[in-house]
C-alpha cells in the first residue's frame, strides 16, 4: 500500500492557484493525487465562471469620460512644488474614487435592492434562458443535489415542492455567494416559464417578505434561521408572491 501524500490547506491551495505557472503546476500535481482537492478546484472554477458570466459584461465597460477627464488633466499638469503634491495626489484619488463608485453603482444598482435579491435576479437572468444547461445537476439526481448543496452551504436544505402552483423542480447548481456558497434551484411550469430560488447563508434580519425588481425580473426575498432566500422570475407580482410564500413554507417544513 502506497503512503498517502502530504495534504495541503485551503489557504495554500488558493495561493498556489493564483501563483506563478510553476506553483499552478505543483497544485495540479497535488490535485491529481487528492480527489478532495480536485473537487475543490473544480468548484472554484465553476464559481469563477459564474462570476464572469454575471459581472464581466458590466465590469469590462469603459468608464465615462466625465470621470476619467480629471485624472487625464492631472497627468498633463507640471509636477507641483514640494508640499503641494499631496493636494494633487488627493485630487487624483478622489477622481478614481468616483470612478470606482460608478462601477460599483452599475454592479449593485439601487440601494432598495439588497445583494440577496440582486444575486437572485442576476442568476435568474443568466441561467433561466439556457435551453440545454439551465442547471448543473438535474432533478433526476435530487438526492445527490440535496446532499451536495447542503454540504456546501453547511446546513440542510431541501427543494420546496411547488407542484401545487404548477412548477416542477428541474435541478440546481452551486454559485458563489456574498459570505458563503449559494444554491440555485430552478423550477419550470408547463408553459416553459422558469423560477430561480436562490439560497445562501445570511445573518441579516428580514423575516417578512420583501420585494425587489429589475428589468426583466423581480424577486421576493427573506431571511429565516440564518438562511437568506430569494425567489426570482418574470411573472406577475402577485403570482410570484404566492409562489414565494409556498417556497418559504416548503423550506421551513423541510
Amino acid at each position: 500500500m502506497m503512503p498517502e501524500g502530504p495534504k495541503i490547506t485551503t489557504d495554500e491551495a488558493m495561493r498556489l492557484r493564483h501563483g506563478s505557472p510553476e506553483e499552478r503546476s505543483r497544485l495540479a500535481a497535488l490535485a491529481a493525487a487528492d480527489p478532495a482537492l480536485a473537487a475543490d478546484l473544480a468548484d472554484w472554477d465553476r464559481q469563477d465562471a459564474a462570476l464572469r458570466a454575471l459581472y464581466a459584461p458590466v465590469a469590462e465597460e469603459p468608464l465615462p469620460d466625465r470621470l476619467l477627464d480629471p485624472v487625464r488633466a492631472a497627468r498633463l499638469r507640471p509636477t507641483p512644488p514640494s508640499g503641494l503634491w499631496r493636494i494633487a495626489a488627493a485630487a487624483a484619488l478622489v477622481a478614481l474614487g468616483f470612478a470606482a463608485g460608478w462601477g460599483g453603482a452599475r454592479l449593485m444598482p439601487g440601494a432598495s435592492r439588497p445583494m440577496l435579491a440582486q444575486a437572485a435576479m442576476a442568476s435568474y437572468a443568466t441561467y433561466a434562458v439556457e435551453a440545454k444547461h439551465p442547471v448543473e445537476v438535474a432533478a433526476e439526481e435530487e438526492a445527490h443535489l440535496v446532499q451536495w448543496l447542503s454540504k456546501r452551504l453547511g446546513t440542510p436544505i431541501r427543494p420546496p415542492d411547488l407542484g401545487a402552483e404548477g412548477f416542477t423542480l428541474i435541478g440546481g447548481r452551486l454559485l458563489p455567494g456574498e459570505t458563503s456558497p449559494a444554491a440555485l434551484l430552478m423550477y419550470e411550469d408547463d408553459l416553459g416559464r422558469r423560477l430561480a430560488l436562490y439560497i445562501t447563508r445570511s445573518e441579516t434580519g428580514q423575516r417578512d417578505l420583501a420585494f425587489a425588481e429589475a428589468p426583466g425580473s423581480q424577486a421576493f426575498w427573506w431571511v429565516e434561521d440564518g438562511l437568506g432566500c430569494a425567489l426570482a422570475g418574470d411573472l406577475p407580482r402577485e403570482t410570484l408572491r404566492r409562489l414565494a410564500i409556498a417556497a418559504y413554507h416548503g423550506l421551513t417544513e423541510a
